[in-house]
């Protein structure tokens, strides 16, 4: 249950007009006004920590606690982290890199005793230590976590060493786990007459493939054996998930849980080419182009996609469970990240070209013909839930995702100027 917190969001109202389109300054397409009144410092043991709101509601978008989890997480805060670390690269500024510090060292107080992260914290400072989703276990708040650590130390900066120094052991102890859990190959399960990797059951293919692109990171500044033969492993059982051919559907998609495919976290395509690339794998690199270049157009045809399941009928793949709503900025960002990352790896222009296709999602070619991203304030509403429902409401991974979202587009001048031309 969710209870507002008396702390104001300023909001300007010409947000919520109804209006299809929205003027997106030529000079950046990244807007953190939003993120910045979802940021908070708060002081434990003479440390700053930096939290993120999770929750935040329209009309007034006051930032609320909910009772049951808390007002801040792990999740969030690593997305932010994650952010606030590539606009770092982009600009090192040095609020930028107050975040980063403030960030950072949240993610570490809510280290546990096991390598594993706690993952909700109370407005009283008091972590969430009972919820199913804030204990310490093997699940994506801690793969999160890890690639949130991974992007820092990926940044060159003398500033953030001695920081860097304290996340490695961190690192070091939860890839050790990962590795206790992944070494193997995955077994094989049949659900529904389809074969699907038993990693595709638990943690998920979506979890894996964030499990990845940590340790793809990871692997950049410690070229060990180790991670390199637990990076190919998780791939090749994302590969084995992988289902129908350019003609057939679903078009090369891989699964993200047992016998279905989500669009949120859908990272699969993206995680491959990014550790393919780094680790010189072609048949990686395929399987990840592959979907990006038969799949995803299906997708934008279809108007976006939120979930389907696929079974075996008399040896053919059939779609079940097909599901348009609801929509949100967490199904788009990694459609564009894996569209640019083949972009990078093939210098095809039509893969830059689809990403700046997936973006104007934000900007109104959804099927609600609605603005969920403005640049003018940096609020992104939270989704849409049908042709004719949006749920206007703001909270943290609606934000960054779409921040993450316009900062991947940023990079590239082809994908910007899709989104300038659909203005």
């Amino acid at each position: 249950m969710q209870k507002k917190i008396i702390i104001l969001i300023l909001l300007s109202s010409s947000f919520l007009c109804s209006c299809d389109k929205t003027y997106v300054d030529n000079s950046s397409l990244v807007n953190t006004n939003h993120l910045e009144q979802l940021y908070q410092e708060i002081n434990i043991n003479g440390n700053t920590l930096g939290t993120i709101w999770i929750y935040c509601n329209a009309p007034n978008y006051e930032v609320v606690t909910d009772d049951d989890e808390g007002y801040t997480c792990v999740d969030d805060v690593s997305r932010a982290l994650i952010f606030y670390c590539r606009q770092y690269k982009i600009k090192p500024d040095a609020e930028y890199l107050k975040k980063i510090k403030s960030l950072t060292n949240f993610i570490l107080y809510m280290k546990a005793d096991n390598g594993y992260f706690y993952n909700f914290m109370f407005p009283n400072d008091e972590i969430n230590i009972i919820h199913q989703n804030s204990i310490p276990t093997p699940n994506f708040w801690s793969w999160r976590a890890l690639w949130a650590l991974s992007e820092l130390n990926m940044l060159e900066s003398p500033k953030l060493n001695d920081l860097k120094n304290k996340t490695i052991p961190v690192m070091d102890e939860l890839i050790e786990r990962i590795n206790q859990q992944f070494s193997k190959p995955s077994e094989i399960t049949i659900i529904n007459g389809i074969n699907i990797t038993q990693y595709a059951i638990s943690p998920g293919a979506d979890q894996l493939s964030i499990i990845i692109v940590a340790l793809t990171n990871y692997y950049q500044i410690n070229k060990s054996t180790m991670l390199k033969d637990l990076i190919l492993n998780l791939d090749q059982a994302l590969t084995e998930d992988q289902f129908g051919n350019k003609d057939t559907f679903p078009y090369y998609a891989f699964m993200s849980w047992k016998n279905k495919w989500h669009a949120w976290g859908n990272m699969q395509a993206y995680a491959l080419l990014y550790s393919g690339k780094i680790l010189q794998d072609e048949t990686l690199i395929n399987a990840g182009l592959n979907e990006v270049k038969y799949f995803y157009p299906y997708c934008i045809k279809k108007g976006f996609i939120h979930k389907f399941s696929i079974v075996n009928n008399n040896d053919s793949l059939v779609i079940d469970d097909y599901s348009q709503f609801p929509q949100i900025a967490y199904c788009i960002t990694p459609m564009i990240y894996a569209s640019l990352e083949a972009y990078a790896i093939t210098k095809d222009n039509s893969f830059a070209k689809e990403a700046g296709d997936l973006a104007t999602w934000f900007f109104g070619n959804n099927p609600a013909n609605q603005i969920i991203y403005n640049t003018n304030s940096g609020i992104a509403f939270d989704g849409i839930d049908s042709a004719n429902n949006i749920n206007y409401n703001s909270g943290a991974e609606s934000t960054i995702e779409a921040l993450l979202s316009m900062q991947a587009i940023e990079t590239n001048e082809i994908a910007k100027q899709v989104i300038k031309n659909y203005q």
